[in-house]
């Protein structure tokens, strides 16, 4: 059985207004224009501690969140950052890894 086509993309804007900025009801935007080179270091400007690094995501249970951030609190407002390369070097020196973080 085949799926039935709920939305018609071609009808979609039928009967719609175009969009005007507030004031400008017949005013044409002038043309964007650059007046000094972009450069490519401005564009993706990193962190001072992030650079050289790599992101690593996870996701913590609510509580597990919540518990992490009232420790680190109580150490002092320490940040999640140093925290995980902490337990990254921990987990490194068990398994007899090199050692990265300092």
């Amino acid at each position: 059985m085949a799926r039935k086509n709920l939305f018609n993309i071609a009808d979609a804007d039928a009967g719609r207004p175009s969009f005007n900025t507030p004031g400008s009801e017949s005013a044409q935007p002038e043309p964007l224009t650059i007046s000094q080179p972009i450069d490519e270091t401005d564009i993706r400007r990193r962190q001072p501690y992030r650079e050289g690094k790599r992101a690593v995501m996870f996701f913590l249970s609510e509580e597990a969140f919540s518990q992490m951030h009232v420790l680190l609190a109580r150490q002092g407002r320490r940040k999640v950052q140093s925290l995980m390369e902490e337990l990254v070097d921990d987990w490194f020196r068990r398994e007899n890894a090199p050692r990265v973080v300092k």
